[in-house]
């Protein structure tokens, strides 16, 4: 008699994710939401690939001096506000929407709504858990609140 082979209880089903929304109309997300998102799309990656869905690259992280660049940061904030203006959903994306685009989108709430970072990155992880706050991954995250 041969063996069969069993299915494994652990196999795990693919979701796919899709971008979280931060404010209304205003969503964060990775390569993959951009493809499909119908608004305006904003590239927070370091480099802005040249087939990249955006309608702007805005480079947010200097990783020579490993702080955010808070220029940068204030004009995507200015560029998402004048969207939202004229009624246009927005997408901040990065690659996987896990660092640069939560940054970017509590950037966003910080400087809009006038709350700080720590309650910007609460309310983005109420709607997408496994981002990862800056300071976590940028080793001198002070820089974010001298802006």
């Amino acid at each position: 008699m041969t063996a069969t082979p069993r299915k494994s209880r652990t196999t795990k089903t693919r979701t796919k994710r899709h971008p979280s929304e931060i404010a209304p109309g205003v969503f964060v997300g990775g390569w993959n939401d951009a493809l499909e998102f119908e608004g305006k799309r904003y590239c927070v990656l370091d480099e802005l690939p040249s087939d990249a869905p955006a309608d702007g690259g805005y480079t947010i992280y200097d990783e020579a001096t490993e702080a955010p660049n808070v220029a940068n940061l204030n004009r995507l904030a200015e560029a998402v506000r004048q969207a939202r203006a004229g009624g246009s959903p927005v997408l901040i994306f990065c690659g996987h929407g896990v660092r640069r685009s939560p940054l970017a989108g509590a950037w966003y709430l910080h400087r809009s709504e006038g709350i700080d970072l720590d309650a910007a990155y609460d309310r983005i992880r109420a709607v997408r858990p496994k981002v990862e706050h800056a300071k976590e991954w940028i080793p001198h995250p002070d820089a974010l609140d001298r802006a």
